[in-house]
């Protein structure tokens, strides 16, 4: 009884470089994504990103051209709360009503495996809003920055000659015929 109570813990988080780098290859990390944790899964692993969960499993030998094989990813932005089905069962699936994708994931401890997913999922949420953000503010178009219209002044100068009428003596333009106060012909 003394040896079983000394035995090590069960090692349940298992750090990325614990794991086959072909296996990370097949994750293919997006820009500025870091893995956060990772445990042990069936025949392959459940990794938690800074931006979602996904499971990464072992392929048979037969017919495949890598060894590892990436599971569906359940990105935090769309990520429903993770829940223990039948007491050791994890499942994650997608939150939205058409075709939610799903998946149940056998881990040890998954009470503990869903509470650290579901306490990631608000600061991965918070992380696709600001990337979002980011990508609409690079989207939009850049205001060009000008200064005060400049004002345009355009002056005419023209030339009138206006002569007298010959009958009632109103100044009247050279180039009218009659003038404009009396009516008489100019001369």
């Amino acid at each position: 009884m003394a040896l079983s109570a000394q035995r090590p813990p069960h090692r349940v988080v298992t750090t990325p470089d614990q794991i086959d780098p072909g296996a990370l290859g097949e994750l293919a990390l997006l820009e500025r994504e870091r893995i956060v944790r990772v445990w042990k899964s069936g025949a392959g692993f459940l990794i938690m990103t800074n931006l979602r969960c996904t499971e990464i499993w072992r392929r048979p030998k037969l017919f495949s051209s890598s060894d590892w094989e990436a599971g569906p990813n359940f990105f935090f932005y769309n990520l429903a709360t993770p829940k223990v089905q039948f007491g050791r069962f994890l499942r994650l699936s997608e939150d939205h009503e058409r075709n939610p994708q799903s998946v149940r994931l056998v881990v040890h401890d998954p009470h503990r495996v869903a509470q650290e997913v579901a306490d990631a999922r608000s600061e991965g949420q918070a992380e696709w809003l600001r990337r979002r953000a980011g990508a609409e503010a690079r989207a939009r178009p850049t205001p060009v920055a000008r200064g005060p219209t400049p004002l345009v002044i355009r002056e005419v100068v023209r030339e009138v000659v206006k002569v007298p009428c010959s009958f009632c003596g109103t100044l009247m333009l050279e180039s009218a015929r009659h003038c404009p106060a009396c009516g008489a012909p100019q001369r």
